[in-house]
């Protein structure tokens, strides 16, 4: 048993053109929480103010959301390999390009923000190509390995770059650990470009890029069981984007009263539980009803979510970790369901519509999180998001197509 585990584990790197995607990625990976760590502080040494931070934040954010939609129709017009090579590309361009900027002393503000937005359009790209390309390098038995894969690399990034990076920015100055990010690209743009091209799907030489986009409106519209995933998914962003960015910090300091050293450690519980929960498909899952085990699972997160908040801190630390555990099973099996089940022709838009649905509500969910905490008390705000993650579960049991759906 162990034997066959270990061997599903390594079954997706067994595949050529997989191995070198996830190579390249989980360098780039790497290096994203060097940019992250070197832009706070490059902006405050350039003595920006909390208006400045907030919108160069916005610069790397908002335009990545816009183009989200746009980045599926690429994706499908072209493949997802030659979108992910020319966005990563522009992006490390664009992390080079501050790097010599800031060396030579030549980067005022407005410029910073203006280099952001490119880099934040091409991320909003990069999204949809990234979401729908396993199943063009795996088959279907090798594809919830896959996706757990591809989703575990932010969380190994962030765990063993996160350091260094403050370490190396400390230390020396941000312009190196941009130029860090620039090669973590230059790599990954390498290996991209190793990997043998995808065959394109064959299209219509009069569609036009809003034909292509209406089309995936349409099917979207006339797939219920889509309708279905896609509201849950936004419910479930709603739900837990804001109350961990803006109700932890207030739950650690106010109602648990364990402070920053507190804090740290319901952030590391999430962690964890985030990464074991993504490793778990790459020992097996179920294969039928699949959709209805989503909702189910979807349905005991909601109960964990609203116990975060009247629990001593090991236990809050402990439902944090189930609810984080639980989402991690549900985003390989959420990408599953929809590569299996979508043709590939329409794979890029319907993975950007998802993309959104969790971008999209980032601005929303910490403000309506920041409203309830602040008017309600933070406690209520866990009780709602409970609420809201447990009415979608009921709401995706009631759909036959979904609830049916292998």
């Amino acid at each position: 048993m162990k034997l066959r585990a270990i061997k599903r584990v390594f079954l997706p790197l067994s595949y050529r053109n997989f191995r070198l995607l996830w190579i390249g990625q989980a360098i780039s990976a790497l290096g994203n929480p060097f940019q992250s760590v070197a832009l706070i502080w490059l902006i405050l040494q350039r003595n920006g103010s909390p208006l400045d931070l907030t919108l160069l934040l916005m610069a790397l954010s908002v335009p990545q959301a816009l183009v989200t939609l746009v980045g599926g129709v690429i994706t499908d017009r072209l493949d997802a390999r030659t979108v992910i090579f020319w966005s990563d590309t522009t992006r490390m361009v664009i992390s080079g390009a501050i790097a010599l900027l800031a060396f030579v002393g030549v980067l005022p503000l407005w410029l910073l923000g203006l280099l952001l937005i490119v880099y934040s359009i091409a991320s909003g790209i990069f999204n949809p190509a990234a979401g729908s390309i396993t199943p063009h390098l795996l088959p279907r038995e090798a594809l919830d390995g896959g996706n757990a894969l591809m989703q575990l690399l932010t969380q190994i990034g962030t765990f063993l770059g996160a350091v260094p990076a403050g370490i190396i920015v400390a230390r020396s100055s941000p312009m190196v650990a941009f130029a860090l990010n620039a090669i973590s690209f230059a790599f990954a743009v390498f290996v991209t470009w190793l990997m043998t091209p995808l065959d394109r799907v064959e299209k219509s030489s009069s569609s036009s890029v809003f034909q292509d986009a209406l089309q995936g409106f349409i099917y979207l519209g006339s797939t219920p069981w889509l309708v279905s995933l896609l509201l849950i998914d936004a419910c479930a962003a709603i739900a837990a984007i804001g109350p961990i960015a803006i109700g932890l910090p207030l739950l650690a300091k106010d109602v648990l009263h364990v402070g920053a050293t507190g804090y740290s450690f319901l952030i590391w519980s999430f962690a964890c539980g985030s990464i074991i929960g993504m490793l778990v498909p790459l020992f097996g899952g179920p294969r039928h009803r699949r959709g209805r085990f989503f909702c189910l699972l979807q349905l005991v997160e909601g109960p964990l979510l609203a116990g975060v908040a009247f629990s001593p801190l090991l236990i809050a630390m402990f439902c944090l970790m189930g609810v984080a555990f639980l989402n991690g099973i549900l985003v390989v099996l959420f990408l599953s369901l929809i590569q299996e089940h979508v043709s590939r022709g329409l794979l890029g838009r319907v993975m950007s519509f998802f993309m959104l649905a969790s971008i999209g509500f980032v601005p929303f969910s910490q403000s309506i999180s920041g409203y309830i905490a602040a008017r309600a008390g933070v406690q209520n705000l866990f009780i709602t998001a409970g609420l809201l993650t447990t009415l979608s579960a009921f709401f995706g049991l009631l759909i036959p197509s979904l609830r049916t759906l292998d």
